[in-house]
């Protein structure tokens, strides 16, 4: 990763932090719709997984789970230094890839209107 990308990264997620400590909701897509997208609740269920909550992670938002073990599993190849064996299957099943993510976006998109926890 580039030193560029990296501090980008960190900035990114000091302020979802700050944003989040003073419980301030910046969604433009709820704002301007008035409906949660599929990605509201992720930074409430991010912390909830750090502190061990996983029920309570999922009732906020499912793809918290989801992006946190696809982020371990990534950090596991890296790890080991195995990346391009990730980067091979990610490239054959792209398009199977593609489909799935469109799917569980719009299941959790679902979800997320008729989320109680998001409003």
């Amino acid at each position: 990763m580039k030193k560029n990308s990296f501090f980008t990264i960190l900035i990114v997620i000091g302020i979802v932090l700050i944003l989040s400590i003073f419980s301030i909701r910046f969604c433009p897509f709820f704002y301007f719709f008035n409906i949660p997208c599929p990605g509201c609740g992720l930074t409430r269920a991010f912390i909830c997984l750090l502190h061990g909550n996983i029920i309570q992670s999922l009732h906020y938002n499912i793809l918290g789970v989801i992006f946190s073990f696809g982020i371990v599993v990534f950090l596991i190849f890296a790890l080991f230094k195995k990346s391009n064996l990730l980067n091979q299957f990610i490239y054959k099943y792209r398009n199977i890839i593609y489909i799935l993510a469109f799917l569980l976006f719009i299941i959790v998109w679902i979800i997320n209107i008729n989320n109680p926890l998001l409003y």
